[in-house]
């Protein structure tokens, strides 16, 4: 039922009512504080001539009075008057008296008294007056204002900075830390506590609304501290303000100046190489496990076997073992492992699934191909990077890069991860040291593979010195990456968090209620009127709420480079507005790699998309094809990606190899399919027989 319009003669009757009971109240308390004005005046000018008078004064004014009333009246002005003073009776002509000088001087110095005392009591009053209009005011907005009960607070930088060092000074008093806060500035804002470093830090926002704005600020701050910072930098954006060839190390295969680095750089013993498995093959989500567990298994158990025999390890050695095309090979090499088993021509079905997915992930190992060229005096153009022994060595120093461009992001992705990972176990890896500090800053996580173990890391990683920054377009990215419960445990080990602009009211809402909640007095002003005065009147009631500091439409209306920052040891979230520091390029930020692909590593990787893409179209089912399909189609994160890489496995489809192994497997199901073909061609016939002599029976009947 639409709700009835209201008569506009009514907006008119309630506008007049409201607005003279305005006028009426206004009045009726500029009346009351006018009126004791007066007589605070009137008062404090007969206090302060009481006190400040001569003696006698008054006696002299009574005199002055009462001499030129009697002769205003005709009094004979010889006649005799009497007077008292100071004690003693005087006898006098009422001519003398009015011309007698003490007298009159003593009268013009009180009433010159009472001039005075009447100005500077009227500047008393004046005084009190403004004193009392704001002590009304002051309870008109107190008993208006909503009153904070206990939750969190919005505040302004100042009021946050001082909070932390009135917390900081009390936890000083009580044995800890030393009373400061930490020394990092956002645009000269000290915002954050001692150590806060250790407790890991959220970015969230939209594109374009300033998270690699506050990055920049973070990262000159550890550059002047000296700090080590593994830094995903995806677009390189980071790569070109901050590398310094000088004592930073850029991993990026693509690139020119990227290091040397292969599987064998960091893994040695077996448990080193089922890490690397993990990252590099990772499980999306919450599903079912089988077929990533059986791939890692069996690349992490052929790149330890490879270590342990007397030839060189090499990638391209390593793809051409796990891809080829003989099972029987890949088993012989395998023996005695626990992934033999998942390799055996008699589960032939299960072992195509397993090489498909495998092929998925590991073939974006060819793009180290190269790395380890030697020069004309068969030197190695590049040294040999670990990047946990770098991790691991407290003396070097400097940044550790790891980047990637738009073209070149989902071939590198699980690569990236991969060094991630390590990175992160190398962590783990170190003696307990309070004041080392080693940043691992990822910039939109959600577009890197699921990192293994990441939650336990994150919380572990705290006395080892370790330092997390994560930075997210939205929530939702998170969970569709590592699942609905990893993701909360991840976000829930982050204390430090900012939040940018998030467009849908859903995203807002999860800022909004991550920024915490508040409960409130709330003040309600009620007014009545009616055709009689006495009905006029205001009420004011109060309600306790719970609601949040920050409303999810303030979230979605931030401008770009607006902020709301919760920090840890503070009950005040505040609003930031970001200056935008334009900082030039002090390298470019990618130089191309000229490179081309050794005719191994080609062949390598046409046996990978054959086994990707071929193998299962000729020998599973639908079924079984659509659940391989929907856990390769997870490693894109866009359609751009997809149809980039799509482009390439066509071309790879073309090559002969790709051709050859195709046609080889062929020919094994015909010849496998033969045998079968002809019993059903048997039973067939024998069914058409019986069916003839059965026509034939009843022909004759």
């Amino acid at each position: 039922m639409p709700r009835p319009k209201r008569a506009s003669g009514n907006h008119f009757t309630r506008g007049g009512q409201i607005t003279f009971h305005s006028i009426r109240m206004f009045f009726q308390v500029n009346n009351t504080l006018v009126y004791a004005a007066i007589w605070s005046v009137i008062a404090l000018t007969g206090v302060l001539t009481w006190l400040r008078a001569p003696d006698n004064a008054f006696w002299s004014v009574f005199y002055y009075w009462r001499n030129h009333i009697y002769a205003s009246f005709g009094h004979n002005l010889n006649s005799e008057v009497t007077t008292f003073w100071s004690g003693k009776r005087y006898v006098g002509t009422l001519a003398s008296q009015l011309e007698n000088t003490q007298l009159i001087d003593l009268y013009d110095n009180v009433i010159h008294q009472i001039q005075i005392n009447f100005l500077i009591a009227i500047g008393i009053a004046f005084a009190i007056l403004m004193l009392a209009m704001s002590f009304f005011k002051r309870q008109g907005e107190k008993q208006s204002e909503d009153f904070h009960v206990r939750g969190f607070q919005y505040a302004e930088p100042k009021v946050l900075t001082n909070d932390l060092k009135k917390r900081a000074k009390k936890l000083k008093k009580q044995g800890v830390g030393n009373g400061r806060i930490s020394d990092f500035k956002v645009d000269g804002l000290a915002l954050f506590k001692r150590e806060f470093e250790v407790q890991h830090m959220l970015i969230d926002g939209t594109t374009g609304a300033g998270k690699s704005v506050m990055l920049r600020k973070l990262l000159r701050w550890i550059r002047k501290r000296g700090d080590k910072a593994i830094i995903y930098d995806k677009g390189c954006t980071f790569t070109s303000k901050f590398f310094d060839p000088s004592q930073d190390t850029l991993l990026n295969p693509f690139d020119e100046r990227c290091a040397n680095w292969d599987v064998w750089c960091d893994a040695k013993e077996a448990p080193d190489f089922e890490n690397i498995a993990s990252a590099l093959i990772p499980q999306h989500g919450e599903g079912d496990p089988f077929w990533v567990d059986s791939a890692r298994t069996i690349f992490s158990s052929a790149a330890y076997r490879m270590s342990q025999d007397d030839k060189p390890c090499s990638t391209a050695r390593l793809l051409s073992l796990i891809l080829t095309s003989e099972l029987e090979t890949l088993g012989n090499f395998l023996q005695g492992t626990e992934s033999a088993s998942l390799v055996s021509k008699d589960i032939k079905k299960t072992a195509i699934s397993i090489k498909s997915v495998l092929a998925t992930y590991i073939k974006s190992l060819r793009f180290l191909d190269g790395l380890d060229d030697k020069d004309t005096k068969g030197e190695p153009k590049r040294k040999p990077f670990s990047i946990t022994d770098w991790v691991q060595d407290d003396k070097q120093k400097g940044f550790l890069f790891l980047s990637s461009n738009a073209q070149q992001h989902a071939s590198l992705r699980p690569l990236i991860s991969t060094w991630l990972a390590i990175a992160s176990n190398a962590i783990l890896g170190l003696k307990d040291d309070e004041d080392r500090r080693i940043w691992v800053i990822m910039d939109e996580m959600p577009s890197l593979h699921k990192l293994p173990e990441l939650d336990t890391i994150i919380a572990e990683v705290r006395k080892f010195g370790g330092c997390y920054v994560i930075g997210l377009q939205s929530y939702a990215q998170l969970v569709k990456t590592y699942g609905k419960n990893t993701a909360d445990v991840i976000f829930d080990l982050l204390n430090s968090r900012f939040y940018f602009r998030a467009p849908s009211a859903q995203m807002a809402q999860i800022s909004s209620k991550d920024l915490g909640e508040q409960e409130v007095d709330v003040s309600r002003e009620h007014i009545s009127y009616g055709a009689n005065a006495l009905r006029d009147g205001v009420s004011i009631g109060h309600q306790t709420v719970t609601r949040p500091v920050i409303s999810s439409s303030e979230i979605q209306a931030m401008d770009d480079l607006q902020c709301y920052l919760r920090v840890p040891g503070s009950s005040f979230i505040t609003r930031l507005d970001l200056h935008f520091d334009k900082m030039r390029d002090v390298t470019p930020a990618f130089i191309k790699r000229d490179y081309t692909p050794s005719p191994a590593m080609t062949k390598a990787y046409q046996k990978a998309i054959y086994f990707e893409c071929v193998a299962p179209g000729m020998l599973l089912n639908e079924e079984e094809r659509n659940a391989l399909t929907e856990i390769q189609a997870k490693q894109f994160e866009t359609p751009e990606e997809m149809k980039l890489e799509t482009d390439q496995i066509q071309q790879a489809q073309r090559s002969e190899t790709v051709k050859a192994l195709a046609s080889k497997e062929s020919e094994k199901l015909k010849s496998d399919n033969a045998p079968q073909d002809r019993a059903h061609q048997e039973l067939d016939e024998s069914a058409i027989s019986q069916d003839i002599e059965m026509e034939a029976g009843d022909m004759v009947e």
